[in-house]
């Protein structure tokens, strides 16, 4: 025990010469990513110092009522070491977070040296009542601004995190001041802006704006952060809000973090229900039909126990078990019901990559409850009408944006109760939708950017005027709607072989296909046409968009693909990656399978702290001209371009030559999630061995939110060419 009580006594010396030090170099500190990560257990720290300190207040202060007692003397003491060891940990790890920003720079300035204050002055009480090194008389004087700067630390610490008024006392008054719910309520701020508050603010506030974002005034919540506004109207699946609340939990992009309250599925659907209809802040409950399932779906959220937006529609089948729909909830397929206290409920999906048609599938067992389901957007083919068409109670369903064909869309006859049908941006033909309208309930359907025609519409109005037939004319006579972008037709093929080329689609008729393969975004009017398919004899970057007549032009869409190139034998890693991030290890090199830049888990050899470094094995039958690098380019998870990629090549693997290299251009600003190819041109020559080195940035730009961190790089194929 003494042996410890020594070695923890040096310890503690150590440690607060270590906090002053780096207190005093703040900043210019530049702290390796794992002493980044290891300032997030200030949070879990903090409270034991705080407990311990005041626990000493208490028995220092009454110290001749115990004094005489056998044995409290050394617990007191042992008490007083492990107070002042988690103060300065506590702080040090403080210091270690404080370097992540995000943060209002006068109260982390003031929170961080009242932080160290604490430490410092319990380091002074241990030296006056453990080791008698000062008079009493001054102790207790250090443990009176001990208790001070311990107090008015943890309020700023609260103010940091959760805002001003966290700590004080008109937080206990908010239920009086709370907003009463009525017709003329926003539906903002009476559903969605709590949930935000609640879940999301704590984060980005005034005194604490991560990446930027301060979400507590209008105006700001607006504007948005360093990656832009939080959503954009009318188009959830492409907000970044919507984006960061659906990534993996692990992910270090995940809003909220790992470790803070997360949203419930039911909420996820709220906001992106909300922005689907708009994201107008003063919109109120008025402004939507009293049947309009969100407008009732929203009224749940405001607690009314009587509300007039709740739905009067009365159902006889029995609820669902509430077991089962959470088993079945996640932040990509949400379940709630369509109003508060019914049995019905609603599906939804979100995110096209994590669609399966067994997502749909799994849903049979709540079948007779399902009375709302939207596949909007998602990879569904016909295959899903075949399940669709079991859900007895089926009234409302959007398959806009979908694979859907129409071959199976009679299967839906069965759904007797089916009021709606959304078919808008899909390969439907009026044969096919005709098969529809003997279904008895059926009231509207949606035929938007479909291939069913003009005339088509009219006959189908005039054969079956109880149905309205809705092609997007009647919106808005002077609006015009915008294409949905072209995309690959196998989006899953991108290296190919010679002679082959990049073929592309549109799922409506009569579109034209512009593009370009110089980086330049296609014009309506010059652009090259598409007719046949793009060649691909190297690294092609291809940028399209639809056009017609009558419509907008659709956004671009990015795609990059590669020729196979020379063939490979083999590949060796002499650096090794993250562990994080191996893949099949070399292997992933010469395999011809692209990996996602939004998805660095699949496909991808990651590199950090270590430069990426291969050999590769060539017959030496072809002279090669240039190496090709395909690297991901994802500037909001850190992934930035190599600071420079050098090719060294020979005909004895012990003796190589660098032959080319190149120094990348680096971003001025965050970009788009994309693939990138690094050519280097090298001096041709028939190799049979080359190096490929790519250097990581070592410390990423002042205007990147992780500014002074290290960067990543990853590398998912090699080409020789």
């Amino acid at each position: 025990m003494t042996r410890y009580r020594t070695a923890l006594t040096n310890g503690l010396f150590a440690l607060q010469v270590l906090l002053a030090m780096l207190l005093l170099l703040r900043d210019s500190l530049k702290l390796p990513a794992w002493l980044q990560w290891a300032g997030r257990s200030h949070p879990l720290l903090l409270h034991f110092p705080i407990a311990f300190l005041l626990l000493l207040i208490l028995a220092e202060a009454f110290q001749k009522r115990w004094s005489a007692q056998a044995g409290l003397r050394s617990t007191v003491d042992w008490l007083w070491m492990h107070a002042v060891l988690l103060a300065t940990l506590t702080a040090l790890s403080g210091l270690f977070l404080s370097v992540e920003g995000g943060y209002d720079e006068a109260t982390l300035d003031r929170h961080m040296w009242l932080g160290a204050l604490t430490a410092f002055l319990s380091y002074a009480g241990f030296l006056t009542f453990v080791e008698g090194r000062f008079p009493k008389p001054l102790g207790r004087a250090f443990l009176a601004a001990c208790a001070l700067t311990l107090v008015w630390g943890s309020h700023t610490g609260g103010t940091l995190t959760h805002g001003e008024d966290f700590l004080s006392l008109k937080r206990g008054g908010e239920e009086k001041n709370r907003l009463v719910v009525t017709d003329s309520t926003a539906v903002f701020a009476a559903a969605v802006k709590p949930m935000l508050e609640a879940k999301c603010q704590s984060c980005h506030n005034d005194n604490k704006t991560k990446g930027g974002f301060n979400m507590a005034q209008r105006t700001l919540l607006l504007n948005g952060g360093e990656e832009g506004p939080p959503w954009i109207a009318g188009r959830p699946d492409s907000s970044l809000m919507m984006r960061r609340i659906l990534l993996a939990l692990d992910d270090e992009k995940h809003m909220p973090p790992k470790g803070k309250p997360q949203l419930t599925p039911e909420e996820i659907e709220l906001l992106h229900r909300w922005i689907a209809s708009g994201a107008d802040l003063d919109r109120t409950f008025r402004d939507f039909e009293p049947t309009d399932s969100f407008r009732i779906f929203a009224a749940a959220f405001t607690g009314r126990d009587r509300s007039p937006v709740e739905s009067n529609k009365s159902y006889a089948f029995p609820r669902a078990d509430g077991a089962l729909v959470a088993k079945l909830n996640s932040p990509y397929r949400v379940i709630a019901p369509v109003g508060k206290g019914s049995p019905a409920l609603d599906l939804s999906f979100h995110i096209g990559s994590q669609y399966k048609p067994a997502s749909l599938e799994e849903c049979l067992p709540l079948a007779e409850q399902l009375v709302q389901v939207s596949l909007r957007n998602m990879p569904a083919g016909d295959e899903s009408i075949n399940t669709l068409s079991r859900f007895p109670n089926l009234e409302k369903l959007s398959l806009a944006g979908t694979s859907v064909s129409g071959k199976t869309l009679g299967m839906l006859t069965a759904c007797k109760k089916l009021e709606s049908v959304s078919l808008s941006q899909t390969r439907v033909d009026r044969a096919s939708v005709e098969a529809l309208a003997v279904i008895p309930a059926l009231r509207k359907v949606y035929l938007w950017r479909t291939a069913v025609g003009v005339a088509d519409i009219e006959s189908l109005k005039k054969r079956f005027p109880s149905i309205l037939w809705e092609d997007g004319a009647g919106a808005d006579s002077d609006e015009l709607l915008a294409l949905t972008p072209p995309m690959m037709v196998r989006p899953e093929h991108q290296v190919f072989d010679k002679g082959d080329g990049l073929r592309l689609r549109h799922p409506m008729q009569g579109v034209t296909i512009r593009y370009t393969t110089d980086g330049t975004d296609p014009d309506s009017l010059s652009s090259a046409v598409y007719g046949s398919p793009i060649p691909v004899t190297g690294p092609t970057h291809v940028k399209a968009r639809a056009v017609m007549q009558g419509w907008l032009a659709s956004p671009v869409s990015e795609f990059t693909v590669y020729a196979r190139g020379i063939p490979v034998e083999g590949a060796t890693l002499l650096s090794e990656p993250d562990l994080r991030y191996r893949s099949q290890g070399a292997n992933s090199l010469i395999d011809g399978q692209k990996g996602e830049s939004n998805n660095v888990l699949l496909n991808w050899l990651g590199y950090r702290d270590v430069p990426f470094n291969a050999h590769f094995r060539l017959g030496g039958r072809d002279s090669v001209r240039r190496v090709v690098l395909s690297m991901a380019d994802n500037h909001g998870s850190y992934i930035m371009p190599p600071l420079r990629v050098t090719v060294f090549a020979g005909t004895d693997s012990s003796k190589l030559s660098p032959i080319g290299s190149l120094v990348p251009v680096q971003p001025t600003r965050y970009g788009p999630v994309v693939n990138l190819a690094y050519a280097v041109a090298v001096k041709p020559g028939r190799y049979t061995h080359f190096r490929v080195q790519a250097d990581p940035v070592s410390s990423l730009p002042a205007w990147h939110n992780g500014r002074r961190d290290k960067g990543w790089i990853f590398v998912d194929e090699v080409f020789f060419e």
